[in-house]
């Protein structure tokens, strides 16, 4: 024996970890601080701020650039080395405010190559949308509908219970009995969404 005496044991509530991150239902796992901010994106703004702490524009600016930051396939050489993917930079106000005090701006007229994304596709952060170029005028052209939603992305592969699941890489995702039946499936997805995205625009 020690001479010591263990008088009472006790557990205090809460004491598990609270998980830090959410998965979304495209699997991928995020903060909710992460969440909120890409919600405040795509409504095209930063969260407000109060007016003593508001940013300056050029800063808020390049913030919006960096908060969440849309890539496209990378090549070098003959072939494609990275597939477009979305990233995105913590702290991006903070980053921004010095980025700028160095002198780094936003010149939207130096631009040659924009972002825009899918139409009724997933929210910003986890959308890979489409780049586009000027056209020979200068201007920016708006994509085809089709350009999203090309049927050469659907992939059908057999899951475990025996039944066939055909995905795009939009977000879609269509299951049946049989391969041909998931393929026809994803196609009528494909055409709804791809007729809801032109009534929009016209």
């Amino acid at each position: 024996m020690s001479g010591r005496e263990i008088i009472e044991s006790v557990e205090f509530a809460g004491s598990q970890m609270v998980p830090r991150y959410t998965e979304t239902e495209g699997g991928q796992l995020v903060t909710p601080e992460f969440l909120a901010l890409i919600q405040n994106v795509l409504s095209g703004r930063l969260q407000e701020m109060p007016e003593s702490e508001a940013l300056d524009p050029e800063v808020k600016a390049l913030a919006e650039e960096l908060s969440v930051i849309h890539l496209p396939a990378w090549q070098r050489g003959a072939g494609t080395t990275a597939d477009p993917t979305v990233t995105g930079i913590k702290q991006a106000a903070r980053v921004a405010e010095y980025l700028v005090r160095r002198g780094v701006r936003v010149h939207p007229e130096l631009e040659e190559i924009r972002w825009t994304p899918t139409p009724g596709g997933q929210p910003g952060a986890f959308d890979t949308g489409l780049h586009i170029h000027r056209d020979e005028n200068g201007h920016w052209p708006v994509p085809d509908p089709d350009s999203f939603y090309d049927v050469d992305d659907i992939d059908v592969t057999q899951v475990e219970d025996g039944t066939w699941c055909a995905v795009h890489p939009r977000g879609l995702a269509f299951e049946a009995p049989t391969k041909s039946e998931a393929y026809a499936g994803m196609l009528a997805q494909l055409r709804v969404r791809i007729e809801q995205a032109r009534s929009r625009r016209d």
